[in-house]
Protein backbone atom coordinates (compact mmCIF):
# COMPACT_ATOMS: atom_id res chain seq x y z
CA UNK A 1 0.00 0.00 0.00
CA UNK A 2 0.77 3.43 -0.75
CA UNK A 3 0.26 4.21 2.93
CA UNK A 4 2.71 1.88 4.21
CA UNK A 5 5.72 2.45 1.61
CA UNK A 6 5.49 6.19 2.16
CA UNK A 7 5.95 5.15 6.09
CA UNK A 8 9.08 3.02 5.56
CA UNK A 9 10.62 4.55 3.51
CA UNK A 10 10.47 8.45 3.74
CA UNK A 11 9.26 9.02 7.33
CA UNK A 12 12.83 9.06 8.82
CA UNK A 13 14.01 12.45 7.36
CA UNK A 14 11.01 14.26 9.00
CA UNK A 15 10.71 12.31 11.96
CA UNK A 16 14.47 13.17 12.90
CA UNK A 17 14.20 16.07 12.21
CA UNK A 18 10.45 16.45 14.40
CA UNK A 19 12.48 14.52 17.34
CA UNK A 20 15.26 16.90 17.25
CA UNK A 21 13.49 20.56 17.06
CA UNK A 22 10.48 20.28 18.37
CA UNK A 23 9.79 22.13 22.00
CA UNK A 24 8.29 25.48 22.45
CA UNK A 25 9.37 28.50 24.57
CA UNK A 26 7.20 30.08 27.32
CA UNK A 27 6.75 29.95 31.02
CA UNK A 28 4.38 26.99 30.20
CA UNK A 29 3.59 26.29 26.89
CA UNK A 30 1.74 23.32 25.27
CA UNK A 31 1.59 22.53 21.61
CA UNK A 32 -0.16 20.04 19.47
CA UNK A 33 1.18 19.19 15.66
CA UNK A 34 0.17 17.09 13.15
CA UNK A 35 2.75 15.09 10.94
CA UNK A 36 1.44 13.91 7.51
CA UNK A 37 3.38 11.91 4.03
CA UNK A 38 1.90 12.92 0.87
CA UNK A 39 -1.25 14.45 2.23
CA UNK A 40 -2.05 11.20 4.42
CA UNK A 41 -2.39 11.88 8.55
CA UNK A 42 0.77 9.78 9.94
CA UNK A 43 0.93 11.00 13.49
CA UNK A 44 0.68 13.50 16.33
CA UNK A 45 3.46 15.43 18.14
CA UNK A 46 2.12 16.74 21.87
CA UNK A 47 5.12 19.20 23.18
CA UNK A 48 5.32 20.76 26.47
CA UNK A 49 7.91 23.31 27.77
CA UNK A 50 8.22 25.11 31.25
CA UNK A 51 10.78 27.99 31.99
CA UNK A 52 12.06 29.94 34.92
CA UNK A 53 14.98 31.23 37.05
CA UNK A 54 17.29 30.15 34.56
CA UNK A 55 15.78 26.69 34.25
CA UNK A 56 13.63 24.89 31.49
CA UNK A 57 12.02 21.51 31.45
CA UNK A 58 10.54 20.15 27.98
CA UNK A 59 8.82 16.49 26.98
CA UNK A 60 8.45 15.81 23.81
CA UNK A 61 5.73 12.87 22.22
CA UNK A 62 5.08 11.93 19.17
CA UNK A 63 2.75 8.84 18.43
CA UNK A 64 1.52 6.93 15.10
CA UNK A 65 -2.33 7.89 13.87
CA UNK A 66 -4.54 8.04 11.00
CA UNK A 67 -3.99 4.91 8.51
CA UNK A 68 -0.31 4.99 8.44
CA UNK A 69 -0.50 4.29 12.37
CA UNK A 70 -2.25 1.22 11.74
CA UNK A 71 0.64 -0.33 9.60
CA UNK A 72 3.41 1.00 11.41
CA UNK A 73 4.46 1.04 14.68
CA UNK A 74 6.72 3.57 16.29
CA UNK A 75 6.79 6.55 19.09
CA UNK A 76 9.14 9.01 20.95
CA UNK A 77 8.89 9.96 24.16
CA UNK A 78 11.20 12.23 25.63
CA UNK A 79 12.08 14.74 28.40
CA UNK A 80 15.20 17.17 28.84
CA UNK A 81 16.22 19.60 31.48
CA UNK A 82 18.70 21.79 32.22
CA UNK A 83 19.88 25.75 32.25
CA UNK A 84 18.76 28.96 30.46
CA UNK A 85 21.84 31.31 29.89
CA UNK A 86 20.83 34.76 30.27
CA UNK A 87 21.85 35.19 27.07
CA UNK A 88 19.42 32.41 25.82
CA UNK A 89 21.85 29.63 25.55
CA UNK A 90 20.93 26.23 26.49
CA UNK A 91 22.93 24.35 28.70
CA UNK A 92 21.09 20.73 29.23
CA UNK A 93 21.52 18.42 32.51
CA UNK A 94 19.31 15.63 31.72
CA UNK A 95 17.90 13.70 28.73
CA UNK A 96 15.39 10.33 28.89
CA UNK A 97 13.68 9.05 26.26
CA UNK A 98 12.01 5.88 24.95
CA UNK A 99 11.54 5.34 21.39
CA UNK A 100 9.96 2.53 19.04
CA UNK A 101 10.72 2.39 15.71
CA UNK A 102 9.68 -0.95 12.94
CA UNK A 103 13.05 -2.43 14.33
CA UNK A 104 13.33 -1.69 18.27
CA UNK A 105 12.46 -0.24 21.31
CA UNK A 106 15.12 2.19 22.70
CA UNK A 107 15.75 3.35 26.04
CA UNK A 108 18.31 6.40 26.40
CA UNK A 109 19.27 8.41 29.41
CA UNK A 110 22.03 11.06 29.47
CA UNK A 111 23.55 13.18 32.30
CA UNK A 112 25.32 16.31 31.65
CA UNK A 113 28.27 18.05 33.30
CA UNK A 114 29.45 21.42 32.47
CA UNK A 115 28.35 20.82 28.82
CA UNK A 116 29.44 17.17 28.62
CA UNK A 117 27.82 14.32 28.14
CA UNK A 118 29.17 12.47 31.52
CA UNK A 119 26.88 9.22 32.00
CA UNK A 120 24.96 8.08 29.01
CA UNK A 121 23.32 4.70 28.97
CA UNK A 122 21.50 3.10 25.70
CA UNK A 123 19.29 0.06 25.62
CA UNK A 124 19.59 -1.84 24.15
CA UNK A 125 22.98 -0.77 23.05
CA UNK A 126 24.08 -0.10 19.20
CA UNK A 127 26.87 -1.76 17.52
CA UNK A 128 28.46 2.02 17.70
CA UNK A 129 28.32 5.15 18.87
CA UNK A 130 30.01 8.45 19.12
CA UNK A 131 32.24 8.55 22.37
CA UNK A 132 30.39 11.10 24.79
CA UNK A 133 34.02 12.56 25.85
CA UNK A 134 34.17 13.91 22.39
CA UNK A 135 30.44 15.70 22.59
CA UNK A 136 31.43 18.54 24.41
CA UNK A 137 29.43 21.46 23.33
CA UNK A 138 26.36 19.25 21.85
CA UNK A 139 22.88 19.41 22.84
CA UNK A 140 20.30 16.74 23.11
CA UNK A 141 17.37 16.63 20.55
CA UNK A 142 14.91 18.26 23.04
CA UNK A 143 17.33 21.34 24.37
CA UNK A 144 18.24 21.86 20.68
CA UNK A 145 14.52 22.69 20.09
CA UNK A 146 14.57 24.64 22.72
CA UNK A 147 17.88 26.33 21.84
CA UNK A 148 16.79 27.13 18.60
CA UNK A 149 13.05 26.81 17.94
CA UNK A 150 11.17 28.44 20.77
CA UNK A 151 9.10 31.74 20.05
CA UNK A 152 11.40 34.37 19.86
CA UNK A 153 11.70 38.07 18.43
CA UNK A 154 11.25 37.66 14.60
CA UNK A 155 14.76 38.79 13.91
CA UNK A 156 15.79 36.14 16.70
CA UNK A 157 14.82 33.47 14.95
CA UNK A 158 17.26 30.62 12.65
CA UNK A 159 20.52 31.77 11.64
CA UNK A 160 22.25 29.29 13.86
CA UNK A 161 23.11 26.22 14.14
CA UNK A 162 23.62 23.23 16.90
CA UNK A 163 25.08 20.36 17.16
CA UNK A 164 22.91 17.56 18.66
CA UNK A 165 23.78 14.06 20.56
CA UNK A 166 21.59 11.60 21.43
CA UNK A 167 23.38 8.92 22.59
CA UNK A 168 23.42 7.04 19.52
CA UNK A 169 24.59 9.52 16.64
CA UNK A 170 25.68 12.99 16.86
CA UNK A 171 24.00 15.41 13.99
CA UNK A 172 23.88 19.03 13.00
CA UNK A 173 21.16 21.53 12.21
CA UNK A 174 21.64 24.27 10.65
CA UNK A 175 19.14 26.74 9.88
CA UNK A 176 19.55 30.00 7.40
CA UNK A 177 18.71 33.69 8.61
CA UNK A 178 14.83 34.00 8.28
CA UNK A 179 13.05 35.20 4.85
CA UNK A 180 9.40 37.29 5.38
CA UNK A 181 6.97 36.13 2.78
CA UNK A 182 3.61 36.61 2.88
CA UNK A 183 3.33 37.25 6.63
CA UNK A 184 5.07 34.11 7.45
CA UNK A 185 9.16 34.01 8.33
CA UNK A 186 10.45 31.04 6.03
CA UNK A 187 13.76 29.38 7.04
CA UNK A 188 16.07 26.92 5.18
CA UNK A 189 17.41 23.93 6.87
CA UNK A 190 19.58 21.20 6.78
CA UNK A 191 19.94 17.88 8.90
CA UNK A 192 23.41 16.57 8.64
CA UNK A 193 24.45 13.18 10.44
CA UNK A 194 27.79 13.68 11.57
CA UNK A 195 28.70 10.33 13.60
CA UNK A 196 26.94 7.15 14.63
CA UNK A 197 24.58 4.51 13.14
CA UNK A 198 21.64 6.00 10.74
CA UNK A 199 18.28 6.66 11.90
CA UNK A 200 16.04 3.51 11.77
CA UNK A 201 13.40 4.36 9.22
CA UNK A 202 15.96 6.74 7.05
CA UNK A 203 19.80 5.70 6.08
CA UNK A 204 20.13 9.45 4.80
CA UNK A 205 23.06 11.33 5.94
CA UNK A 206 21.71 15.07 5.07
CA UNK A 207 18.75 16.12 3.62
CA UNK A 208 17.31 19.47 3.78
CA UNK A 209 13.90 20.92 4.94
CA UNK A 210 12.18 24.27 5.54
CA UNK A 211 11.10 25.87 8.75
CA UNK A 212 8.11 28.10 8.99
CA UNK A 213 6.96 30.95 12.23
CA UNK A 214 4.34 33.40 12.16
CA UNK A 215 3.96 35.87 14.47
CA UNK A 216 1.52 35.49 17.75
CA UNK A 217 -0.80 37.64 19.41
CA UNK A 218 2.17 39.40 21.22
CA UNK A 219 4.17 39.38 18.54
CA UNK A 220 6.96 36.60 18.68
CA UNK A 221 7.87 34.72 15.73
CA UNK A 222 5.93 31.12 16.39
CA UNK A 223 6.71 27.66 14.80
CA UNK A 224 3.89 26.83 12.65
CA UNK A 225 5.25 24.13 9.94
CA UNK A 226 8.73 21.83 9.14
CA UNK A 227 8.39 20.90 5.62
CA UNK A 228 10.75 18.36 3.83
CA UNK A 229 10.22 17.09 0.14
CA UNK A 230 10.57 13.30 -0.69
CA UNK A 231 10.19 11.78 -4.12
CA UNK A 232 6.43 10.68 -2.91
CA UNK A 233 5.63 14.84 -2.25
CA UNK A 234 5.53 16.60 0.92
CA UNK A 235 6.36 15.64 4.36
CA UNK A 236 5.23 18.34 6.73
CA UNK A 237 4.18 18.75 10.56
CA UNK A 238 1.83 21.37 11.20
CA UNK A 239 0.95 22.95 13.91
CA UNK A 240 -2.58 22.39 15.27
CA UNK A 241 -5.37 25.30 15.46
Amino acid sequence: MLAQRLSRKFAGPILAIVATMLPLRGASAEATFDFYISGIRAGELMLDITTGEGTYTAASRIDAAGVIGLLVSFYFDGEASGRLNGDGSVVPRRYVANSKSPRAERHTEIDWENGTPSRVSVEPPRKSAPDPAQQGGTLDPISAGVAILRDAAPDKVCDASVDVFDGSRRSRLTLSKAVEKDNALICAGTYSRIEGEAHTLSSQREYGFEVVFRRNGSGEAQLQRIETRTNFGLAVVERRG
